[in-house]
Order: structure tokens, then sequence, then C-alpha cells
């Protein structure tokens, strides 16, 4: 009997892996945003459609093309504050800097001010900015008691990719939440991150406009506030890196301080001692470690004193990973959801703009001279309505609807009055006649590492790419490294991998890190690729399974093995 109870067990979870795997094969189910502002209606006209059609099932993707959004006056309170209760949204601008959505609240104060409130849960913002023109740029007022937030949020998993904030004191408030912040920038005078939930930040940069503090923590959550590869810069230095809201837990990791805060760097609670203030391996603008010795141990309020080490270990610092931090109980990994696809490279083919399929592409944005032309769920798009010359270039979406690196840069030639196919091959398979050349930017691809590539810290990555250009010279590949040029390769082989010469890529402490070439023609045009590397702690770099582990239903399942119910994401 035991025999025969184990044998069915094998089977069945053989059978659960199996099933997996397929689900995996699968890919993204193809869907177009569900609505382009400024296409579709306005930004309350979006609301209204999220409202009805979202979902834990069918999540609801708005798509914001650059621009500037008056949100405050369209969806705004009195005070200009715009609540968002719907879950299962995604935010999706074209860019950090030029999609921009706004308010300028009124009256200061933290629970009324905030340019979007966030109440809901499983939200996905990236590639916009977040502004609150209250006092934002008007230094005089900074010293004054100005509560103006940008995002309040308030429910679980959220997600921020390449988000920028912009006000000035409590620039970001968080109420309990679960968050996930990658590539973001967030400017502020005091208290500009605070409140509570378990909020973790990678490679985001923290730009501090006065002597204050950045953070105010109000934990009762496990791990707090946790910054990891995050650069801290502004307009001063001498600020603090956080006090205590109540009972607050902060920890900054493998932190670059371009400008320097006390030798304390921890302020005076407010209302409470803090719970962990600590940090490890903080650098400055040079890349060498700072000495923390000065950092502040001992808290005192009202008649309770606390003493802290200000200083991790290796083995703390190797906890604070974004698995342990926002897990939860439902196993949610949101750096794989935040995880970009690679740009396609397009071309013309007779009538139709083609590239390659993507199984794990949502959709494709389809640009024209910039600007939003389309979305589309096939790896083609008709050139009949385009007029020769215009630049077209696409980004692949993931299946939160985060747009990747831009495609080369096409320039449309002829589009012929007949063609046989509209993919401008003919019945016996040949190219047919009517295909015609193009001018298109430079292609340029990693050879070395490959994409998701894990190493043990501390990391020395040597980088090797390729560049070309059909009918055209390729004059110089620049390699950045979280934004940061690494050095100017003038020459084929582009590599990377001179130890005096290439600094940037040597010692790489324990986080995730983006790597950008940038490829320049000799008329000056363009081409990029983008790919991520993760640095894990000290032990060995271990084989990952690309599938996240699905927990099953007790009771139900579809013909392939999965819990009819499907998992919130």
């Amino acid at each position: 009997m035991n025999s025969e109870v184990s044998a069915s067990r094998i089977l069945f979870r053989s059978a659960l892996f199996v099933c997996a795997a397929l689900q995996f094969c699968f890919g993204v189910t193809k869907k177009k945003y569900d609505f382009i502002v400024g296409v579709d209606g306005d930004f309350k006209a979006a609301m209204s459609a999220a409202a009805k059609s979202a979902s834990s099932s069918n999540r609801f993707y708005i798509f914001f093309p650059d621009g500037e959004y008056n949100i405050g006056a369209l969806t705004g309170d009195a005070n200009q504050k715009t609540t968002f209760p719907t879950s299962n949204v995604s935010f999706i601008g074209q860019s950090q800097d030029n999609t921009v959505l706004y308010n300028k609240s009124i009256n200061e104060s933290i629970g009324t001010t905030a340019t979007l409130y966030l109440k809901a849960d499983n939200i996905y913002m990236q590639d916009m900015t977040i502004y609150n023109k209250a006092v934002y740029g008007q230094p005089s007022l900074y010293n004054a008691t100005g509560r103006h937030v940008a995002i309040q949020e308030e429910g679980s998993k959220f997600i921020y990719k390449r988000v920028k904030l912009l006000s000035t004191q409590d620039t970001y408030y968080t109420k309990n939440s679960r968050t996930y912040w990658e590539d973001g920038t967030i400017y502020g005078t005091t208290d500009f991150l605070c409140g509570g939930g378990d909020v973790y930040f990678q490679n985001c940069t923290l730009y501090e406009l006065k002597v204050s503090a950045i953070s105010a923590p109000s934990t009762t959550t496990t791990w707090g506030y946790v910054f990891n590869g995050c650069t801290i810069d502004g307009d001063v230095s001498g600020y603090m890196l956080g006090r205590s809201w109540n009972t607050a837990k902060a920890t900054f990791l493998n932190t670059t301080m371009k400008k320097l805060p006390s030798d304390a760097a921890w302020g005076n609670p407010m209302n409470s001692v803090p719970q962990q203030f600590a940090e490890y391996k903080s650098r400055d603008a040079s890349g060498k470690l700072l000495d923390l010795s000065k950092r502040r141990k001992a808290y005192t309020k009202d008649n309770t004193t606390v003493t802290l080490n200000p200083v991790l270990t290796d083995a703390q610092a190797a906890t604070y990973t974004v698995s342990n931090v926002l897990k939860g109980p439902d196993n949610w990994q949101p750096q794989n959801l935040a995880k970009l696809l690679p740009a396609p490279v397009i071309k013309q083919n007779g009538p139709d703009i083609i590239w390659d399929a993507n199984d794990n592409a949502l959709c494709w944005v389809v640009f024209k001279n910039g600007k939003y032309l389309a979305n589309v769920t096939v790896n083609s798009y008709s050139a009949s309505s385009l007029s020769t010359g215009d630049k077209i270039t696409v980004r692949a979406a993931n299946e939160m609807g985060g747009l990747g690196d831009a495609s080369n840069a096409l320039a449309v030639g002829a589009v012929p009055a007949e063609s046989s196919s509209s993919s401008g091959v003919s019945s016996s398979g040949a190219a047919s006649s009517s295909s015609v050349a193009v001018t298109e930017n430079p292609v340029v691809k990693f050879i070395s590492p490959s994409d998701n590539a894990s190493f043990a810290a501390p990391a020395t990555v040597t980088v090797e790419v390729n560049a070309s250009e059909a009918g055209g010279s390729i004059a110089n590949v620049q390699l950045f490294l979280n934004g940061t040029l690494v050095r100017q390769e003038n020459g084929a082989p582009y590599q990377w991998n001179d130890a005096s010469q290439d600094v940037p890529l040597q010692n790489l402490a324990e986080g995730a890190y983006t790597l950008r070439v940038v490829a320049t023609d000799n008329s000056g045009n363009k081409g990029e690729s983008s790919i991520q590397i993760r640095v894990t702690g000290t032990e060995s770099v271990r084989i990952r399974s690309r599938m996240n582990p699905v927990t099953p239903s007790k009771k139900y399942f579809d013909l392939l093995g999965r819990p009819e119910k499907k998992p919130v994401r």
C-alpha cells in the first residue's frame, strides 16, 4: 500500500512538472493595451474603463504617450488629489522624463495632497514622472512645513520601474504596502520616503534638495525600507539617511553616496525609537568604501533608549534579497515581472514592417517619428499608411505591459502599389521584387554576458558585443553600467575587459545591474541594446529554474494540472 502511495505521489509531481513546463512554453497571451490616453479618451475615461474591466484574471493596461497630463484638475478633488481604487492595472508611459502626470495641491497635508493615491493591489507603473507642483522648484519655500505627496499607496504588490517622483516633503508615502522599485528616481526635501510596509528600492536614485532626512519609516512589518545598489545625489551634503517616525527599520546596502551624509547619518526619533538603522558597504562617488565608524548607535525617545549596530555583517547583508523581503505567503517575485524584453530588429519587406516573433511579448508598440502610432499583437505592421522617410521604431511589452528598449530606427522606403503577399514573400517562398532597400540604424547585440546572467560577488564582468550596419560603418560603441559610461570602443572587437580602464565592471557588489550599449555610425545614427545581470552573495551561483513553483489547489485542476483559480500576480 505504501509503495502504491509513493508511486502515485511521484507520478503526480511529475505531471505537475510537465504541466508547469507546458505553461511556460505557452508564453504570454497576446493582448493589446486596453486604453491609449489621448486616443481613446482622457485619463478620467481611462479610470472609468479600468473600473469596469480590470480583474484578477484580466489585467487592464493604460498607455500614456509622451505629454503632460494635468490629472489634478481632471480627476482630483478640491485639493487636486486623485484617488485610483482599481486593482490589477498597469500604468505604462512612453518615457520617464517626457510622460508626466501632475497636480498642484493647495493645502499642505500628508493625507490630502497626493498627485496619485493608489488605493489598490497589483499595480504596475513604468516610464513616467509623477509630479506635485505645489512647492517643487521653489527653494525659498523648502524650509516651511509643506507636505505635498506625489504618490500615496495603500495595498499590496506595487511595482515601479523607471518611475520618477518630483515633490518636496513626503514625496512618497507608503501605508503598509509590499512594493518593489527598480531604476527609479525620487526627489524631495524632508522625509520624502515615509510610511510603513516592506519596500525594496533596487538601483534607484534618491535626490536630496535640503539638509534634512531622506526617509521616515513607520514600520510594523518585518523588513521596512531596504535600499540596494542605490545612489544618493542632491543639492546638499550633511543630510540624514533617516529618522524614526514610528519603530522604524531602514537598511542601505551597497549605496553610492555622491553627496555625503553627516557622520552620524541618522536623526532623532519623532514618535518612537527605531528598530534598525543600518548600512552595508556604502561608497563615495569614486567607489571608495566609506568609514562608518562614526555612525549613530544610540537613540532615546521619552523613557526608551536603544543601542543599534549601524553596520551589517556580510552574513546579515546577504539576507536582504528581493525574494526574502517581498515574496510573502504567495511567493511574489516582482523582479521577474519587471524584467524587460530585448529590442526587436525591424526591417521593411515590401508593404510591411516586420520583426521576429517573441512568445513572451504581450504586444508591440509602434512609434512614428518618435510619437505613438499603434500597438499590435502580431510581429508586423503595414507601411501602407506611412510616408517615405518616416522613422519607425518598435518596442516589445512584457507581460505587465512594460516596454523594453526601442528597435533600430527604420526609415520607410517606397511602398509598392501592389504586392503578391502582405509579407513581401512570393508564393514560391522567395523574396518578391517589391522588397526595397531602406536606411537602418546600427544593430548592436551582446555576445557576452547573456541576458539575466548571474555572477558571484565580488564580481568582475567581461563584456563583448557585436555591432553592424547594412551599407554603413560603425564609428564607436559605448558601454553603460546602470546609466554610467564605462568606456567607448572605437573599433572592433568591441570588448570591455581591461583591468585598468574598465574599473566600473570590477568588484561588483550584490545586486541587479543594467548593461546598455549604444552604437553610433559615421552618419551619427544610433542603435542600442540592454541586458540585465545579477550579482548574488559570496556563495556559489546556483542554477535557478525559470519557472516559479505553482502551489496547486488541493481539489480542483484544469486539464493541464493547473489550479482552476488563477493565482493573482
